[in-house]
């Protein structure tokens, strides 16, 4: 197995102080195209696992694409994606959570600023925050296009007590512009009253790591470009969701946490996305 793609132990004592890392290593522009091609084709399927904007047309995002797309089923086991979500786990994991959220040029709305985990906990019956955001940037991610925007050492509080904003459990609601246990303005003074605000910026391709109790969120795109990009939560396998009354559907929140194997055969120069998985 190729030792490329391999966290440092620099890399990943930045990732525990900061909550996020850029890692050194990127996927072409080919691979890129090849990514763009296949978010574009989910975009245009008719699926439940298809979220749109308030507009009711424009794309928001769609989940769950790896387990019904060969390329994305590749990319969650890529040696670039998969392999530093178990260096910083420490142990096997499965992808609990599939998602390209599309941030489209001039419509992409906002995503309130959020943690990640609380949405899993007491939707999904996630235990610990023993979990990793693994991102892709389909697109340049700049100053004007929306950027993901993070608080840098805020996954260090520990899971934020927020009461739920809506009082059904429709499980779209937490994909909205108007999220469930989103953070309010007052708190979001006090979180950033001795922490800066940091956009992640990079070019297409860039891969990118986040804590799951980051606090993070992002602006409308008010560009004329798109800001495209893949989310995968890998969760660890013995991290093993609790039983809830109304699970989520399997796009969304999987419970099958069968450990994934890393491609055997990515060329070290390549993602190889024309096998198929």
């Amino acid at each position: 197995m190729s030792t490329q793609y391999e966290l440092s132990a620099a890399d990943i004592e930045s990732f525990r102080v900061n909550g996020f890392l850029e890692c050194g290593f990127s996927f072409d522009d080919a691979e890129v195209e090849f990514l763009r091609e296949l978010a574009d084709d989910e975009f245009h399927r008719d699926s439940p696992a298809r979220v749109l904007e308030k507009d009711g047309h424009t794309v928001r995002g769609v989940h769950g694409s790896h387990l019904v797309n060969d390329g994305f089923a590749r990319l969650v086991r890529s040696l670039r994606t998969l392999r530093p979500a178990m260096a910083v786990l420490g142990g096997e994991v499965y992808v609990h959570q599939f998602k390209i959220n599309a941030k489209r040029a001039m419509v992409g709305d906002v995503w309130p600023w959020h943690q990640d985990f609380i949405f899993w906990h007491h939707g999904d019956g996630m235990r610990e925050a023993r979990a990793i955001n693994v991102a892709v940037l389909l697109d340049e991610a700049t100053d004007i296009n929306g950027p993901l925007l993070v608080l840098p050492g805020s996954h260090r509080i520990g899971m934020l007590d927020i009461d739920k904003r809506h009082s059904d459990d429709v499980w779209e609601t937490h994909l909205s512009a108007d999220l469930d246990y989103a953070i309010d303005a007052p708190l979001l003074s006090t979180l950033t009253a001795d922490r800066d605000i940091v956009p992640i910026k990079g070019a297409a391709g860039k891969v990118f790591l986040f804590d799951p109790l980051l606090v993070h969120g992002s602006g409308a795109n008010m560009s004329p470009i798109d800001r495209r990009i893949v989310l995968i939560t890998y969760n660890r396998t013995d991290n093993v969701l609790e039983e809830v009354a109304e699970p989520r559907p399997e796009f969304l929140a999987a419970r099958d946490c069968t450990p994934l194997v890393l491609l055997d055969n990515e060329s070290e120069g390549g993602f190889a996305p024309a096998r198929v998985c």
